[in-house]
């Protein structure tokens, strides 16, 4: 009885004791990499929330992973706000879409590299929002149907412009 009532005291406390700083991004994968071809076909669908906290906007974030030499999509298939999509890979490569499919963001990214792509869905201007959304992601073979007309990383078309 003596330990139950340390381990319920615990937990209070632990419960009572405010988080400092950020929250970290929840780590997620893929486990059914597909080579199916229909639009986000074998993608995992996802609900998030982006947040109005004190007149700060706060955004949904993950770290999502990918392999060398694949497909990664990341579709806004509903939402309650004007949403926008902000993946950053691995090398550091930006990747952003705001307007597709309407007014929902699509992020196609064709031969990733490994690691986690850091990916934040927010209002479109950074204004204060709050609302729900839903993200089907996936990955795929190279040069899926899914990956057609991949977003250009925002880096890379910089370093060109300035060669």
């Amino acid at each position: 009885m003596q330990r139950d009532m340390l381990i319920k005291g615990a937990m209070l406390i632990a419960m009572a004791v405010p988080v400092k700083g950020p929250a970290q991004a929840t780590e997620i994968y893929d486990p059914s990499f597909a080579s199916c071809t229909g639009t986000n076909c074998s993608s995992i669908v996802l609900g998030g929330i982006v947040n109005a906290f004190a007149n700060t906007p706060k955004p949904w974030t993950a770290e999502i992973r990918a392999t060398a030499g694949r497909c990664l999509r990341l579709d806004v298939i509903a939402q309650q706000a004007d949403l926008e999509i902000v993946a950053v890979a691995p090398n550091g490569s930006v990747y952003r879409n705001d307007d597709t499919n309407g007014l929902m963001p699509v992020v196609k990214i064709n031969n990733t590299a490994t690691g986690f792509y850091t990916v934040q869905i927010a209002q479109y201007a950074g204004s204060v929002t709050e609302g729900t959304f839903q993200l089907a992601f996936g990955v795929y073979n190279l040069n899926n149907p899914n990956c057609a007309g991949a977003t250009p990383p925002e880096l890379a078309a910089k370093r060109t412009a300035k060669n």
